[in-house]
């Protein structure tokens, strides 16, 4: 199993960061592991929710995910693998985000469990395994640098922009690109 975790003290509220951290379209600002979210449904009554994203590590995408979210008001929330996707069958994460009132902000405690399967699966654990507790640590340092510049009235963070999505044009050229696509010219 790979597995990361880190704390960090940010100055805001438990309640303000775990609702950054469960709108996963601002977040994946400060997360670059997290690539596209197609679907993110918030939290209920209950505190349980889903997402469906793509992720990305060390540059390797992975396909589409399902992932449940559950919120223990306001504690903590989870991101957990659930689905039967083929993602699934490839590697299970866990997600964990914990924030307590501590001082005049929050203590935030952040960690990652991920199983690959088949038996190349701790080969690829041991390939990520420092790469991720370098990208948790810089994730940790981005939460505290966009919560501080929050609450001393400074701007949002300048991020570099993510390569733009292809526009619909750019996908039909893609596709029929691709040999098994072909049809001759209609005369």
């Amino acid at each position: 199993m790979l597995s990361s975790a880190g704390s960090v003290h940010v100055d805001a509220s438990p309640r303000e960061v775990l609702e950054f951290v469960c709108d996963l379209r601002a977040y994946m600002l400060l997360d670059h592991k997290i690539v596209n979210v197609y679907e993110c449904s918030p939290p209920d009554a209950a505190g349980d929710g889903h997402i469906v994203m793509r992720g990305s590590m060390r540059g390797i995408r992975s396909p589409k995910q399902r992932m449940s979210l559950r919120l223990d008001r306001w504690r903590s929330v989870v991101f957990e693998s659930d689905g039967p996707w083929l993602t699934d069958r490839v590697f299970w994460m866990r997600g964990e985000v914990d924030a307590d009132q501590y001082g005049g902000g929050s203590f935030v405690r952040h960690s990652y469990r991920f199983r690959f399967k088949g038996p190349s699966g701790p080969l690829i654990e041991r390939y990520l395994r420092a790469w991720l507790q370098r990208d948790l640590g810089d994730e940790l340092q981005r939460i505290k640098t966009h919560f501080d510049r929050r609450a001393a009235g400074l701007p949002p963070l300048e991020v570099a922009p993510r390569r733009p999505d292809p526009s619909e044009e750019q996908r039909t050229r893609a596709r029929i690109g691709r040999w098994k696509d072909y049809r001759p010219p209609t005369v």
